[in-house]
C-alpha cells in the first residue's frame, strides 16, 4: 500500500473543469485538529493550482495569527465565528459571512474572537 498523507494534509489540484467541496465537513475535521493543537489552529490547502491557493483555517477562540505579509492579493472570508483582523493601521471585526481583500504586501494579523473558520484565497502574480 502506498504511503498516503492523512486526508487533512491532502491538497487537491484541478484535474478537470471544477472541484467542489463540502466546507462544513472540511471545517468539522479541522475543528477537531484545532481543538487538539497546542497552537489552537489547523489549516488545509483545498486547492493549489498554478498561482491560486485556497486554504481553510480553523481557529480556537483567542488564537492569534501574528502579523505577516503575502506578495499577492489575499481575500479572507469568515465562514464560522468572529475574527478581528489588524493591518497595523486599523482593526476590523469580521462576523460570519464577511469578506475582506488585501492588496499585495499588506501586513495583517488575525485573532479569533470566538471559535472560527476562515476561507483564505491567494492569487500569486
Amino acid at each position: 500500500m502506498p504511503n498516503r498523507k492523512p486526508m487533512v494534509q491532502r491538497t487537491r489540484r484541478l484535474a478537470g473543469r471544477m472541484l467542489t467541496f463540502l466546507l462544513q465537513a472540511e471545517d468539522d475535521t479541522l475543528r477537531e485538529f484545532a481543538a487538539a493543537s497546542k497552537s489552537g489552529r489547523a489549516a488545509k490547502t483545498l486547492v493549489k493550482e498554478g498561482a491560486l491557493r485556497i486554504t481553510l483555517v480553523a481557529m480556537k477562540r483567542g488564537t492569534r495569527l501574528p502579523a505577516h505579509t503575502v506578495a499577492a492579493a489575499v481575500s479572507v472570508q469568515t465562514i464560522r465565528g468572529r475574527v478581528k483582523l489588524g493591518t497595523g493601521r486599523e482593526e476590523i471585526e469580521l462576523p460570519i459571512g464577511s469578506l475582506v481583500a488585501f492588496g499585495p504586501g499588506v501586513a495583517h494579523s488575525a485573532t479569533a474572537m470566538s471559535d472560527s473558520a476562515l476561507l483564505i484565497t491567494v492569487a500569486m502574480a
